[in-house]
Formats: C-alpha cells, sequence, structure tokens
C-alpha cells in the first residue's frame, strides 16, 4: 500500500506535505518561536490563527492518535498541556478548550483560549472554534499581544524549571 501525502498550504503561501512535521522541523515560523521544544513534543502558538494565547502541542514523531505513543511520551505531552493551561491561566485566560482530533494526520492539541468577545459574537463551545478562527485571521491585530503571551508562557516555564529547550 502506497503513501499517501496531502500537501498543506499555510498563510504564508508555503506548501508542506505534513503541517505537524513542518513546524516541528521548523521549516515554517511560529510567532515568537517555540515555547517549548522537548523530547516527545513542541509548544507554540498556533502559526496560522491569531489568536493571543493560542497554543499548539505538536508531537514530534509523526503519528495520528495518542494511542500511538508510548507512556513516557503521553507523560510529557500531557505535562507540557497541563503547564501550559497554567500559565494562561496565570495570564488572566479563565478558561481553554483541549481539542485534539485523529481526522489530523499529525498529532497536534489545541489549547484554545476563551475571551469574552468569543462568547459574545459565537456563544461558548467546540462548535464555534472553526468560526472563532477564521474571524481572527480575517480581523485580528493581535500580534504584539500574542507575543507577549508566547514570551509569558515560556517565561512561567522557566520559572517552573522546566528547561525550554531538549
Amino acid at each position: 500500500m502506497s503513501k499517501k501525502t496531502l500537501a498543506v498550504s499555510s498563510s504564508s503561501g508555503l506548501r508542506f506535505d505534513c503541517a505537524g512535521c513542518a513546524i516541528v522541523r521548523g521549516n515554517t515560523g511560529v510567532p515568537g518561536g517555540v515555547i517549548y521544544d522537548g523530547n516527545i513534543a513542541i509548544l507554540a502558538a498556533d502559526p496560522e490563527v491569531p489568536i493571543p494565547g493560542f497554543l499548539v502541542v505538536t508531537s514530534k514523531r509523526h503519528v495520528r492518535s495518542l494511542s500511538e505513543l508510548s507512556n513516557e511520551e503521553c507523560h510529557e505531552i500531557i505535562d507540557i498541556i497541563f503547564h501550559a493551561e497554567k500559565a494562561l491561566k496565570s495570564l488572566g485566560i479563565t478558561e481553554i478548550t483541549l481539542v485534539q482530533e485523529e481526522r489530523s494526520s499529525h498529532l497536534h492539541f489545541w489549547i484554545f483560549p476563551n475571551y469574552d468577545w468569543m462568547t459574545k459574537k459565537y456563544g461558548k463551545g467546540i462548535t464555534y472554534l472553526r468560526d472563532i478562527s477564521e474571524y481572527a485571521k480575517e480581523t485580528s491585530t493581535d500580534k504584539d499581544k500574542i507575543l507577549s503571551i508566547v514570551e509569558k508562557v515560556r517565561d512561567y516555564f522557566n520559572d517552573c524549571g522546566i528547561k525550554t529547550e531538549a
């Protein structure tokens, strides 16, 4: 059976066989750079959706599902998610939505912050995440706030004694 690949286009117009692999390899930039670079996964701001505090944990291995990982790999990913959520909450983000779906060809988790404007415009719940993302792509001017949150999350990891590079 031959392996099929899907070419993914980024907002910058670059094309990759796998967006997750491109991010892990550093072939596509992420706002503010990688926040955490572990043995198993990385943490960074979403490279496509300009929402302050929208973070993505991406597996370094090209797998689709959490069930394909070893216990060690799962523990590191959950630890990253735990500390990223704590960091965001320390910055005043009171609610996040955690998403992982296997339709993607590369395992990643969205740590999606909820802001008042999102609830007012769309309501609450996972149903609205794509609409919110599209709206942010069309209207966001929050680049400085995105970079500020990236730096503060990185500082949080460092303050907790979590090395941010493998």
